[in-house]
């Protein structure tokens, strides 16, 4: 194996962005690396409390600005990444400062989450290997660059002719039969690891419950918006509450208004309650379908029913459906898909089937210590 390297990292400001990242910084420092992670300056403390040093890089941006009419189109308003859209105006918001910082600390490798243009841009003009860390199902397969972009003022200001597309390597921790056929770069299998932020264990969740437990969850972003048509969790609840069931909600604490007065059997995780300690005690999970509560329930083997409402999500649930470990809800029909979920055992199995394939790959610190190889090559 050689030496230490330096490994940049970088994400936007988002928490849902970051999370995924944490174990495979985790490995690296564990190995003995230099990681940073370079974002915006709102995530700065979401990356130090995880134990990674953090540099900030750019300004913050307003995400429901960025993303207007996110409920009704894909992560750029478009069928590719186009120069108007979220994506280019989150990486032209980071580039000039990651490219700054980058020429200062002089990694050997940069490692990037999905559509994170700022990262691939930097590693080009670097001159150093990049990575592309997936969040599990590859959507970026799907939502190619528009050639107004890949030739235009994010890589021309540094003096490149066009945007390199392909990676040195993608990290991929999907099991192969939620993840869609590889694209130009080469995919190494890896474990997915949950990390969901600070967690505590409560006193309650070492007690059996009195019914199946199901979950609901809005992921990390969605949770924080004020939008009715997008954070769905109350409604939810409001179509489960009746039914005989232990239901535990897990979202951030200042959406506690939003449920109103809760019956008995509904329990509201005032405390940090991470998925993947809560997730293996349920029959089922309820969420969104963002990549790290999907691939979290994967993980832990839990059915999931997903009420998607952007085009990441609708791609994740639909890829999870057709492994039998899930399904895509409706609120209209939720109270008896969800019975269905956690009466007939078909779910169940094929979701510990997904949960096994997952352990069985390549965990973040076995692909740290090939990884200096399989860049060299």
């Amino acid at each position: 194996m050689l030496s230490m390297v330096r490994v940049l990292m970088t994400t936007w400001g988002w928490r849902s962005h970051y999370y995924p990242l944490v174990p495979f910084a985790w490995a690296l420092m564990a190995a003995g690396h230099e990681v940073r992670v370079a974002t915006q300056p709102s995530l700065v403390p979401a990356v130090t409390s995880s134990g990674v040093p953090a540099v900030a890089v750019g300004p913050d941006l307003d995400f429901t600005e960025v993303f207007r009419g996110l409920a009704n189109a894909d992560s750029d308003g478009d069928a590719s990444i186009t120069a108007d859209g979220g994506t280019v105006r989150y990486a032209a918001a980071m580039v000039d400062d990651l490219v700054g910082f980058g020429r200062f600390w002089q990694p050997d490798l940069v490692v990037h989450e999905p559509f994170n243009l700022a990262g691939a841009i930097a590693a080009q003009v670097l001159g150093v290997p990049v990575v592309k860390h997936l969040w599990g199902a590859d959507f970026t397969e799907l939502v190619p660059v528009d050639e107004s972009v890949a030739t235009g003022d994010l890589v021309t200001r540094f003096g490149l002719a066009r945007l390199r597309e392909e990676s040195d390597l993608v990290l991929d921790p999907c099991p192969a039969a939620i993840q869609v056929p590889p694209g130009r770069s080469t995919r190494l299998p890896m474990r997915f690891v949950p990390y969901n932020g600070k967690a505590e264990h409560p006193a309650w969740l070492s007690e059996p419950a009195e019914h199946p437990r199901v979950c609901v969850t809005w992921g990390t972003l969605m949770s924080e918006l004020d939008s009715s048509e997008l954070f769905l969790a109350p409604k939810v609840v409001d179509a489960l509450s009746g039914l005989d069931l232990d239901i535990v909600i897990a979202t951030t604490p200042d959406k506690r208004p939003d449920f109103g007065p809760l019956p008995k059997n509904v329990r509201f995780a005032d405390a940090p309650l991470a998925l993947h300690l809560v997730l293996p005690s349920c029959a089922a999970v309820i969420h969104q379908g963002g990549a790290g509560t999907t691939m979290t329930a994967m993980a832990a083997g839990t059915p999931q029913l997903i009420l998607p409402r952007i085009a990441d999500q609708l791609f994740n649930a639909e890829r999870l459906a057709g492994t039998g470990a899930g399904m895509v809800g409706e609120l209209d029909t939720l109270a008896a898909q969800v019975g269905d979920l956690t009466a007939a055992n078909r779910w169940s199995e094929a979701a510990r089937l997904l949960a096994a394939g997952n352990a069985s790959r390549p965990s973040p610190a076995q692909v740290v210590a090939e990884l200096p190889e399989l860049i060299g090559r």
